[in-house]
C-alpha cells in the first residue's frame, strides 16, 4: 500500500490508474508530485494523502512569512540534499518541511542537526512545490545583502571612499522632486534598497533597524508578528541610518533626538509611502519604517 491507495479512497485518482502511475513514476524520473499533478491532481490531495498515509501532520507555506533568521537553522547545502527546510520556530521548537519521510538519511542528518543547534523539532509534511519555493529563499535578501556587505569591505580595504560618502554619493537632491527614486549603486545603499523591497514583497507593515552592541539586527513586522530578517555588522550601522535619513530627508547631524518624517518610492513598479521615526538608544539610533502601500492600505 502507497499513499496512491489514500488518493483512491478520496476519489483523486481511480484504481486502474495506478499501475500506469507507478510506472510513469519509475521510468520518466518523475517525482510522484509531478506525475499526479499532470493528471490534474491537486497539490492539496496530494499532501492530505500523504499525510494520512504518514501520519504526519501537513502544512502549506508561504514563503514571505518565514525568516531569515528561521531559515538559518539549517544549511541550505544540507535543505538541499535532503529535502528537508526549516518552516517556523516554536515555543524554542524548530518546525521542518519534509518532502520524503521515509528518508532514513534525512531523519539522521535531522537528528544530527537537532543536536548541534540544541533545538528540538517537529516534523511536517509538505509540498515539493513549496520546498522548491522555501529553498529558492535563501537566496533572496540574505544572499544579496551579502553580496552588497561584500562589495562594501572592497571599498572599505580598498580606502577608495569612507562609508558617509557611500551614502552622500547615493543620495537624492532634497531639493528635487518630492518622490525619492531608490539608487542602488553603492554598497549601503543597496543593502537598504534590497531590506525595502524585501519588506514589500513579504507584506511586512513595519521594518526595525536596531543596534545591539555588537551587530545591527533588523526585524519585519508581518501581520502583527515581528520576526528577525537579517543580523548584520555594526560597522553598517551609521550608514544604513544616514542613507534612511537622506530618503526621509531628515538632519544627518541630530543624533540625540527623536525625528519623524517621510519619503515616497517606486518599488516593483508601484509607488510605496513610507514614514520613519528614529529614536536615540543606548547602543545608538534605532529606525522605525512604516510602510504605507496605497494598493493594500496601511498595513
Amino acid at each position: 500500500m502507497t499513499f496512491l491507495d489514500e488518493l483512491v479512497k478520496k476519489g483523486a485518482v481511480s484504481e486502474t490508474a495506478i499501475p500506469e502511475i507507478e510506472e510513469e513514476i519509475s521510468t520518466l524520473e518523475k517525482t510522484p508530485e509531478e506525475v499526479l499533478r499532470s493528471r490534474g491532481v491537486s497539490v492539496a490531495d496530494i499532501l492530505e494523502a500523504k499525510g494520512v498515509y504518514y501520519d504526519l501532520p501537513t502544512k502549506s507555506i508561504d514563503p514571505t512569512t518565514v525568516s531569515f533568521d528561521v531559515l538559518s537553522n539549517i544549511p541550505e547545502e544540507s535543505a538541499r540534499h535532503y529535502n528537508f527546510v526549516p518552516i517556523g520556530l516554536v515555543d524554542n521548537v524548530l518546525e521542518v518541511g519534509i518532502v520524503d519521510p521515509e528518508n532514513v538519511e534525512a531523519r539522521d542528518a535531522l537528528n544530527f542537526i537537532s543536536n548541534k543547534i540544541g533545538m528540538p523539532y517537529k516534523l511536517f509534511l509538505i509540498s515539493e512545490s513549496d520546498f522548491t519555493k522555501m529553498v529558492d529563499g535563501y537566496q533572496g535578501l540574505s544572499s544579496q545583502v551579502n553580496q552588497a556587505l561584500s562589495d562594501l569591505e572592497v571599498e572599505l580595504s580598498a580606502e577608495e571612499r569612507d562609508l558617509s560618502k557611500n551614502v552622500e554619493e547615493a543620495s537624492v537632491d532634497p531639493d528635487k522632486e518630492e518622490e525619492t527614486k531608490i539608487i542602488e549603486d553603492a554598497p549601503v545603499t543597496k543593502i537598504v534598497a534590497t531590506v525595502l523591497k524585501s519588506a514589500i514583497e513579504s507584506k511586512t507593515s513595519d521594518i526595525h533597524i536596531e543596534p545591539t552592541g555588537d551587530k545591527v539586527r533588523v526585524r519585519f513586522r508581518v501581520d502583527g508578528v515581528m520576526n528577525t530578517s537579517l543580523i548584520l555588522p555594526i560597522k553598517v550601522h551609521s550608514a544604513m541610518v544616514a542613507r534612511v535619513k537622506i530618503l526621509a530627508k531628515m538632519k544627518l547631524d541630530e543624533r540625540r533626538k527623536p525625528q519623524d518624517n517621510r519619503f515616497s518610492a517606486h518599488i516593483s513598479g508601484r509607488k510605496i509611502d513610507f514614514r520613519v521615526s528614529t529614536f536615540p538608544t543606548y547602543y545608538g539610533e534605532k529606525v522605525v519604517i512604516r510602510i504605507l502601500d496605497s494598493q493594500r492600505g496601511v498595513r
